[in-house]
């Protein structure tokens, strides 16, 4: 069996050579990206998401990265899941989203469960351009104590 023919693997190495450069040279970019139409709407920012077992004690936050928005209104939210546990049997769990806007103000929401279940919790606002950040915390927990917690924490910018 032969080779590849010899023009083929030249073509196949200037075009590869050609995509390593191209991508040296391409900006890099925020896990996000503006989200505005051309009405000035902008669409919910996703941040992560957060999970908890009530019965093997784990707990989950998980951020996306760093995000980059346009001032202005946006809102932002995360999705929770809370598995094995049942109703009124003494465990729950705790799910809080905590947006920074440019003016170091704090945007809370906390949903506490008693039961399986799974939603999104979410916050809005208005934000000049500046820095921000965002956490996502989350803990599975019984009447008098806490089991299992995670938090995670990123950089949030407003352009």
């Amino acid at each position: 069996m032969k080779g590849i023919p010899k023009g083929i693997g030249i073509a196949a190495t200037v075009l590869l050579a050609a995509l390593l450069i191209a991508a040296a040279f391409v900006p890099a970019m925020s896990a996000v990206e503006d989200a505005a139409d051309g009405n000035g709407t902008r669409d919910t920012v996703y941040l992560g998401s957060l999970y908890t077992d009530g019965r093997n004690e784990i707990a989950i936050a998980t951020c996306v990265g760093p995000v980059t928005v346009p001032a202005g209104y946006n809102k932002f939210y995360v999705t929770w899941e809370n598995v094995n546990d049942v109703n009124n049997d003494g465990r729950g769990a705790t799910f809080t989203l905590t947006v920074q806007d440019a003016d170091e103000n704090d945007h809370t929401v906390t949903k506490r469960v008693d039961r399986a279940g799974s939603g999104t919790i979410s916050v809005s606002f208005n934000s000049e351009s500046g820095d921000g950040e965002y956490q996502l915390y989350c803990d599975t927990h019984t009447w008098f104590e806490i089991k299992a917690s995670d938090q995670c924490h990123n950089d949030l910018d407003y352009t």
